[in-house]
This record gives structure tokens, sequence and C-alpha cells, in this order.
């Protein structure tokens, strides 16, 4: 599988519609429902992720997921937009 990549000027620059999202969510403290490719889902808030992973919240418990794993993650309310 090819992943096709729009060039960037600088990394710091220009962010991902993910980064953006997931930090905005994050600083927002929303609460977000996490479905995971398995089928499981829960509520959860983000406390953190990185390029690989995403640490949730949930019910006072941190939860290390890794992005691959994730199937959506939906916001209750929308959550800024960098397009």
């Amino acid at each position: 599988m090819t992943q096709v990549t729009e060039p960037r000027a600088s990394s710091s620059a220009q962010s991902s519609v993910q980064d953006v999202f997931l930090d905005n969510a994050r600083r927002g403290r929303l609460v977000v429902a996490v479905r995971l490719m398995e089928g499981r889902h829960f509520a959860a808030r983000i406390k953190g992720f990185d390029r690989f992973a995403v640490v949730f919240d949930v019910d006072g418990a941190d939860h290390l997921v890794f992005k691959h794993a994730i199937a959506t993650i939906e916001a209750a309310r929308p959550v800024a937009s960098p397009l």
C-alpha cells in the first residue's frame, strides 16, 4: 500500500487534521466516544498523544491505545478544523 503525502515546508508550520482534532479535544477536555478496530468502544477524555499512540482517561484510569487500533473518535460537539 502506497502512502501519498503532500510536501511540507516544516513539520511545525503545518499541522495534520488528526493532530488538530486530538489537540483541540484534549485542550477542551471533551468527552469523546472511541471505537476500536476490534469493535469495543468507550467514552474517555484525551490526555495526550504522539505519532503512534493516544493516552485516554477512562473513569480515572489511563489507557494507552495505539493509533492503528482505533477505528473512530467522535466528539459530542464540533472541534476546530485546520481546513
